[in-house]
C-alpha cells in the first residue's frame, strides 16, 4: 500500500486512476421506482439508458476506498434519476459524500423508519451515519456528480430496500423536489 493522489473532474466523475467502474441503466432499476408503466414507457421511447455509473478506486490491502458517482438528469413518472439505495452489510461503517456538481437530494433511513434529507450541492459534505440506508437523487437538470469515501469492507445490502423499499420517495411537484411518503413502502 501507497499513498496516491487521484485527479477527478467534478463535471463528470472520471478519475485519472481507477480500479472499478459499473453502470446501472434503466431495465436494472425495476422494481426502484413507483411508476413501472412510466419505466416501460421510457425504455420504448429512449431505449435503454444508462441512468448513473460509479467508478472507484481501491487499493490492494486498504482499509478505505473512493471513488465518484454520477447521475444523469431525468424521471421516471414524477421521480428523478435516482441510485437503488443500500444499506452497508456490516451495520457499523459509515461513509461520506461530497457533492462536485449538479444538485439533488440524499435520501436516508435508519432501520427503525426514521427518514432524513440532506440537499446535495457543489461544496456539500454529507455524512452517512452506520446503518442508515442511503440513495441518491438528482433533481437538477445536468448530472450530479458526487465523491464518496468508505470503509472498503462495508459491503452492500441493496436486497432490503429493494424488497421493502424506502418510506419516503423524490417527486417532481410544480417543478420543485418534493419528499412525498413512499406508498410502495413495507416494514
Amino acid at each position: 500500500m501507497i499513498p496516491i493522489g487521484v485527479a477527478i473532474d467534478s463535471k463528470t466523475g472520471t478519475m485519472s486512476t481507477s480500479t472499478g467502474h459499473y453502470t446501472k441503466r434503466l431495465s436494472e432499476m425495476r422494481g426502484v421506482y413507483h411508476d413501472k408503466t412510466a419505466l416501460d414507457e421510457k425504455l420504448a421511447a429512449d431505449g435503454d439508458t444508462v441512468t448513473y455509473e460509479v467508478v472507484e478506486y481501491l487499493s490492494p490491502g486498504s482499509d478505505m476506498f473512493f471513488g465518484t458517482t454520477t447521475i444523469y438528469p431525468g424521471r421516471i413518472g414524477d421521480e428523478y434519476y435516482m441510485t437503488r439505495g443500500h444499506f452497508h452489510a456490516r451495520r457499523d461503517r459509515a461513509e461520506v459524500y461530497y457533492t462536485q456538481s449538479g444538485e439533488g437530494v440524499l435520501l436516508l433511513e435508519s432501520r427503525d423508519g426514521e427518514s432524513r434529507t440532506v440537499d446535495m450541492k457543489p461544496g456539500v459534505c454529507a455524512y452517512i451515519p452506520a446503518d442508515w440506508a442511503h440513495r441518491s437523487v438528482n433533481t437538477g437538470e445536468v448530472p450530479l456528480v458526487f465523491v464518496w469515501v468508505g470503509n472498503a469492507d462495508a459491503g452492500h445490502d441493496y436486497a432490503t430496500i429493494l424488497t421493502h423499499g424506502m418510506k419516503s420517495r423524490i417527486v417532481c411537484r410544480d417543478g420543485k423536489a418534493a419528499t412525498v411518503p413512499n406508498p410502495d413502502a413495507t416494514s
